[in-house]
């Protein structure tokens, strides 16, 4: 039977902020420093409304499948994950959205230790391949997420969210997790010829003081398991700038790996909002474009068409 392409959109680190009916007592932790950098640095500098165009867009274009790679929310509470859930659902069902927490969804040592991220969005979590999915508040083991947008391509959805002390954006997936990761692969049917990898922090290195504080601190472990399954492609977020690179492999063809940076990233005069598009044919990847928003239409516009190309460029290969 010959397969159709299938069109996958790859959106990230939406930031949703609403505070509505949160009290002093919900900042008395981390959250009191980013409630100083979002009234800051970062005021207004990822408007819900650009998330709901954003959403509505996809909702209305020849979209199969969308993958987004964390940070739905600022603060991890409670008024911002039913903001994001509300903004996400305007898109389309739970059976077209794969979603992964970035560290902000798990932005305190609370929000992981009553699993608030999985109790709004259990939906978007379930593994459909008719698998039960068992979610147990403080832990990860519901990680890798495994989704099935068409019978050829399997999703991996890693979790790299980990509290973290104030002003720290590190993260970690953990050898628990990449051990099931590659029991998964194992287990997949012949069908399977496309794997994706989702990870919300990147792996390649960025500026020093960027670097430390936003590191994900297992990454060469993580690249290795990628390189043993034999990954067709990795996305990622946490990176507000779009990236393309490779995983370079001595017997094999590289690994492309590409953030597509903020989906509302939109400051003024400066226009960073993009989301990307994937096109994925019977056996491999057909090409990845980006789409930037442009104020001056409010709309997205295309803005390249040869990231794929980019990305496995030799001297994008990612130095761990």
């Amino acid at each position: 039977m010959l397969l159709q392409p299938l069109r996958i959109a790859h959106i990230s680190d939406l930031h949703v902020l609403d505070l509505a009916g949160t009290t002093w007592r919900q900042y008395l932790n981390k959250r009191v420093t980013g409630v100083a950098n979002l009234l800051g640095a970062r005021r207004n500098a990822h408007p819900v409304a650009l998330a709901e165009k954003l959403a509505d867009r996809l909702a209305k274009t020849d979209i199969d499948h969308v993958f987004i790679t964390g940070d739905l929310t600022n603060l991890a509470l409670d008024s911002e994950f039913a903001r994001a859930k509300q903004v996400i659902a305007r898109i389309g069902p739970p059976h077209r959205v794969t979603l992964i927490p970035g560290n902000h969804d798990l932005y305190t040592k609370g929000s992981l230790k009553s699993g608030r991220f999985e109790q709004w969005f259990s939906t978007y979590l379930s593994d459909n391949r008719n698998v039960q999915l068992q979610t147990v508040p403080g832990r990860r083991d519901h990680f890798p997420l495994v989704r099935v947008p068409a019978p050829h391509i399997r999703v991996y959805g890693l979790s790299s969210a980990v509290p973290t002390l104030p002003l720290i954006a590190q993260g970690q997936v953990g050898d628990a997790q990449l051990q099931r990761l590659e029991a998964l692969v194992a287990a997949e049917p012949a069908e399977v010829t496309v794997r994706v990898v989702l990870v919300h922090h990147n792996l390649h290195r960025r500026h020093a003081k960027g670097d430390y504080m936003s590191q994900l601190l297992d990454r060469k472990a993580v690249a290795a398991t990628i390189r043993r399954i034999g990954a067709t492609l990795v996305l990622h977020g946490h990176t507000h700038n779009p990236h393309q690179g490779h995983l370079a492999r001595l017997t094999a063809a590289p690994i492309p790996v590409l953030g597509c940076g903020s989906s509302t990233w939109h400051r003024q005069d400066k226009e960073y909002a993009r989301f990307n598009v994937i096109t994925v044919g019977a056996d491999r990847l057909v090409s990845v474009v980006s789409h930037r928003y442009a104020s001056h239409a409010d709309q997205f516009e295309l803005e390249h068409t040869d990231l794929l190309d980019r990305a496995l460029q030799p001297d994008r290969a990612i130095a761990l």
